[in-house]
């Protein structure tokens, strides 16, 4: 479908009431294509008009107040759209002296419509940022980083992965002040619901209140995925941010034992049911529980699945110990650093432990059938068309057909640049047999670039 199709396909509220679902989704992604395009040739027109001096051969002070009058912009979006054509485009001053464009890369990228002005801004920002040390070089290399990471990540996460490299680049910081301790005031009370659950109150003292808080701030934000905007209220939020704050708990090393045994889950349900991931089964006891949940539950908790036959009989105890042993944790710790869906920036702490070959149908507990995803992208590929593999080694994403057409596989670059793990593909590979044709094949011809 070509861009002046797609518009016109949309053109009218009648037209867009009569396109199918798929229709829909193909318009979407080609008119936010289109839209990108559409900013790219805009700064190149600026940056003709600033070559030119056109603004001032019509009696303005320069470019930006000509594009106030033009366009009726606040002069604060005037300012961007000066300083992204300056640092995307080759520009000419009056006396002739050549400057040429700072982010060739990202230019490049806007005009083929793989980002936009959002990402062009969280780009230009982080290379702005860069300490005056960091050679030319450097800079380009980081600039086909954040390129790289732009084409599949929201512009906040390019902003913290700039973080990243200049921390990297620049690794000088203050040190936390350190506060002193205070009498703990605490309490908690709990009380058991019909259906299993608790319910409860409880007072913590300034310190521990604050630890609370920060513990639970990362995972309180709304979020928007690809299930569409957040429509948690903020007592929800923080009730599964509470959960979050529980699950990391559970899996500390140093989390005390009970008779012996580590927190421990009896989860009780049909082998049949749970192969198909269909019915209902019993957590500690309450019934009511769905299979595809108990599922979720068996790629990273301390649970003790008791799986029973057609007649209710037991047919196998797991193991009463972690799923994932914690030498295993610590070696996916180690290569994945945190959630490894693309774009996202969980930390390793607060999060699970996901089964390639899902663990209900037979998968392994090994490091080459586990990725880390936090516990919104756990349920991501639980219950969407995503799914996952390794390639080299490490996890690749393949994204459904309503995001990319072509599914070509993505990748986490801001954990990757974290764990100072070496080079990038520029691009990911192409080879789509590669991605689902086993998860040890190689994939070569990959264009790398890395910091230095």
């Amino acid at each position: 479908m070509s861009d002046t199709h797609s518009f016109e396909a949309t053109a009218s509220p009648e037209a867009v009431a009569g396109l199918a679902d798929g229709e829909l989704l193909t318009a979407l992604r080609e008119l936010e294509v289109l839209s990108r395009r559409v900013y790219a040739a805009l700064l190149r027109v600026i940056a003709e008009i600033e070559s030119r001096g056109t603004a001032q051969a019509l009696g303005y002070a320069g470019a930006g107040a000509l594009l106030r009058d033009v366009g009726n912009h606040n002069p604060g979006h005037v300012r961007r759209l000066l300083a992204h054509t300056r640092a995307l485009h080759r520009l000419h001053t009056p006396s002739g002296t050549r400057i040429e464009a700072k982010l060739p890369h990202v230019a490049a990228a806007l005009g083929e419509g793989e980002l936009g002005a959002e990402h062009v801004e969280a780009i230009r920002a982080a290379l702005e940022a860069l300490p005056s040390a960091v050679s030319t070089p450097d800079r380009a290399i980081t600039e086909s980083i954040l390129c790289e990471a732009a084409t599949s990540s929201e512009p906040r996460i390019v902003t913290k992965l700039g973080r990243e490299i200049r921390a990297r680049l620049d690794p000088d910081g203050d040190r936390p002040a350190e506060t002193e301790l205070t009498r703990p005031d605490r309490w908690l009370e709990l009380r058991p619901r019909p259906d299993g659950g608790v319910t409860g109150m409880f007072g913590l003292d300034p310190e521990a209140g604050a630890l609370l808080t920060a513990l639970l701030s990362p995972h309180t934000a709304p979020r928007v995925d690809e299930q569409g905007p957040d429509r948690r209220d903020r007592d929800e939020r923080y009730g599964d941010a509470l959960v979050d704050v529980l699950h990391l708990a559970a899996r500390c090393p140093e989390a005390p034992s009970e008779a012996g045994e580590p927190v421990t889950l009896p989860v009780t349900t049909h082998l049949s049911e749970l192969r198909q991931g269909i019915g209902r089964g019993l957590v500690d006891g309450h019934p009511n529980l769905p299979v595809a949940q108990l599922r979720r539950m068996a790629c990273d908790c301390n649970a003790l699945p008791v799986v029973l036959g057609s007649r209710g009989e037991t047919l196998d105890i797991g193991r009463a110990s972690r799923t994932v042993p914690r030498r295993i944790r610590r070696a996916l710790v180690h290569r994945d650093v945190g959630c490894t869906f693309p774009g996202c920036d969980r930390k390793a702490k607060w999060c699970q432990a996901h089964h390639i070959v899902h663990w209900a149908d037979g998968g392994p507990t090994a490091l080459h059938n586990l990725v880390l995803v936090c516990s919104a992208h756990h349920r991501v590929l639980h219950h969407t068309d995503w799914e996952v593999t390794l390639i080299n080694g490490r996890p690749w994403y393949l994204p459904p057909s309503y995001v990319d057409p072509g599914r070509l596989p993505r990748r986490n670059t801001l954990h990757t640049v974290r764990a100072g793990a070496g080079p990038l593909p520029f691009r990911p590979p192409n080879d789509k047999a590669s991605c689902y044709g086993g998860i040890h094949e190689p994939v070569h011809d990959k264009k790398e670039v890395a910091l230095q």
